[in-house]
């Protein structure tokens, strides 16, 4: 970004796109168990659709769920009626789309409660450390497994870093989305996309680190060294570009496309400027897939929009709301 403009171009991440094969196990567990509402739901329409997801002839049925209406860190489901892959968890070494992050006020109680709905933890509340410089950072979460192979970590977090539902209802057991996962093969290429000289996050840290509760949260071998790059914006949700060293397990990023997969398959990013912003993906390095074409719908109201993938073939659609 040129430095007589250095306005970023993204303030967080808008959304997280989960596909499904129905939305009732969804709702009953973003809604029902973790307090989310439904903002809005309806169709995209299928040539808006298509230009973004080349979801084919028919229109795509979606809801957008937010915490105590905040207008980021949202989720949108969408629903696949004939997904690529069948449903599966993607592992922290595979390539592509990770968790979806949220805080909870009180983990071990999420714990408990969520346990007594039937909610089964991958990993239970778990405490490790992240050296960040010379200080080391308490991290405590936790891993509960969504539906359609969604994986949703849950995270209490040692100082809390501004949430918009905590702001309006600082009583609620959870927040919105405080971050999205990627485990991507070129870190720097990623960060270098999203932060200061590309779309314009700021990089809050990016550390190698290697900690046993964070391998037995993550399901690692023993000793893995992570490299985790941590980037904001102005409004959650917040990006966790990840990459470890050693061998990669699966590729999973040619099935997590919005509206074909199933699960986390890609991020929605409202946009101030979507000519600039989509200048900035080619500059440095992602593809423009589809559009800018004019819209209104439920996910992204009166607005332009604009697939992209990111230099690491994650999936974003870019809009800009019209007023």
């Amino acid at each position: 970004m040129s430095e007589d403009n250095r306005q970023p171009l993204v303030e967080g991440i808008t959304a997280a796109l989960v596909g499904v094969t129905e939305f009732d196990p969804h709702l009953r567990f973003f809604r029902d168990d973790l307090g989310f509402e439904v903002a809005s739901e309806g169709t995209v329409p299928a040539a808006v659709a298509d230009a973004l997801w080349g979801s084919g002839s028919a229109d795509v049925e979606v809801v957008a769920l937010a915490a105590a209406g905040a207008e980021t860190g949202r989720i949108h489901l969408v629903r696949v009626p004939e997904p690529m892959a069948p449903a599966e968890p993607p592992h922290n070494l595979d390539d592509g789309l990770i968790g979806i992050d949220l805080y909870a006020r009180d983990i071990d109680a999420a714990h408990a409660e969520l346990g007594r709905a039937g909610r089964a933890w991958a990993t239970p509340p778990t405490t490790y450390g992240v050296a960040v410089g010379e200080r080391e950072v308490q991290v405590t979460q936790g891993v509960c497994p969504g539906p359609d192979g969604t994986v949703v970590v849950f995270v209490q977090p040692a100082a809390v870093r501004g949430t918009e539902a905590w702001a309006a209802d600082p009583g609620r057991p959870f927040t919105e989305l405080t971050s999205v996962v990627c485990h991507v093969p070129d870190a720097d290429a990623e960060v270098a996309f999203w932060g200061p000289d590309g779309l314009g996050m700021s990089v809050w840290y990016d550390v190698v680190f290697s900690s046993p509760g964070f391998d037995t949260v993550a399901g690692l071998p023993a000793g893995t060294k992570m490299r985790l790059a941590f980037l904001a914006g102005e409004k959650t949700a917040r990006i966790e570009v990840t990459s470890a060293a050693g061998e990669h397990r699966v590729d999973r990023r040619a099935v997590q496309r919005p509206a074909r997969s199933l699960g986390h398959s890609g991020w929605s990013v409202r946009t101030r400027d979507l000519e600039a912003a989509l200048e900035s993906v080619r500059r440095t390095g992602g593809r423009v897939l589809g559009g800018p074409i004019e819209t209104d719908d439920p996910l992204h109201g009166r607005a332009v929009v604009a697939a992209a993938d990111t230099p690491n073939g994650v999936s974003v659609t870019l809009w800009q709301p019209r007023i």
